[in-house]
Formats: C-alpha cells, structure tokens, sequence
C-alpha cells in the first residue's frame, strides 16, 4: 500500500515538472529578458536568424523571401507573414502549394495551431495567418513548398529566437 502511494506520488511529481518545463506563461519581471528574471539563451544563440523584412531563403528551384512580419520581428503569441516564392531565375511563383511548419527543435514539439496560408494574387505572395509560438525560444519555422508541375514539394526553412 505504501509503495503505490510513494509510485502515485513520484509520478505525479514527474508530470508537473515536464508539464511547467515545457508550457510557461510567466511574464518576464520588468528588467529582465526571460521568464523568472534570468536572461533567454536567444542572446547567444547562434542558429537563428535575424529577422529583417527582405531575409530569404534558397531550395534547389525555388526561393522563399520574408516580405512582411506582423508584428515584426516574430514574438512569443500570435504572428502573421507575408512570403514571396521565387523561382531559380528569381521571378515569382504563382500557383505553388505551401505548407507551413513551426517546430521548437530543443523541446522536439510544435504549436497547436494550424496555420492558415492564402494566396495574395500574380506577384508570388503568399499570406501566413494564425502563427502561434506560445513559448520563448528558438522556433524553425519551415515552408514546403510545391511549385506547379513539381513532384514534391522544396522545404526552406528559417530559425527565429523568441524572447520572452
């Protein structure tokens, strides 16, 4: 009896902690740039990428260019882009197929959002709402992308780190 209540209670302990590990929403103390008053590792995080509107991206026969990031840059919360594919001579692609995906590769999940990618007319952009990043961190964010005619689809990715 006593060895399931000490088993219950260590299993319990293990959920809350990978549980508060991996979702917090503190808000960072006024001065400092993390949760809990500690600064982020986003400083010193040499995998990302500095957002700056224009910032691209090649594959082997298309190229996807960051035209616009609202709010910009990226935060923890809610973000939408605007995206224009180009192909390898650098002219627009209209008609491609994309797919967006957002990962946190050192906590190995995603968002629980899907994203919702439309179509801006001849001119190769493309529209990114409901972005969520719920946590701060690095974040790579990855467009697949299928122009017409192709057989599979071109991952190019970006890697954004959030304060927060």
């Amino acid at each position: 009896m006593i060895s399931r209540l000490v088993a219950s209670t260590l299993f319990a302990a293990c959920v809350s902690s990978v549980t508060v590990a991996c979702s917090s929403s503190d808000p960072a103390p006024s001065g400092s740039s993390g949760p809990g008053g500690g600064p982020t590792a986003c400083e010193s995080d040499t995998r990302k990428d500095v957002y700056v509107a224009g910032l691209s991206r090649a594959a082997t026969d298309v190229t996807v260019k960051l035209v616009d990031a609202k709010p910009a840059p990226l935060v923890k919360g809610s973000n939408e882009l605007m995206v224009q594919v180009l192909d390898a001579g650098g002219k627009p692609v209209d008609g491609a197929t994309l797919t967006f995906t957002p990962f946190m590769p050192d906590h190995g999940h995603g968002s629980s959002a899907k994203p919702e990618i439309t179509p801006m007319g001849s001119d190769g952009k493309y529209q990114i709402k409901n972005i969520w990043l719920p946590m701060a961190g690095l974040w790579k964010l990855t467009f697949g992308v299928t122009t017409p005619g192709a057989a599979a689809p071109q991952d190019v990715s970006f890697s954004f780190c959030l304060d927060g």
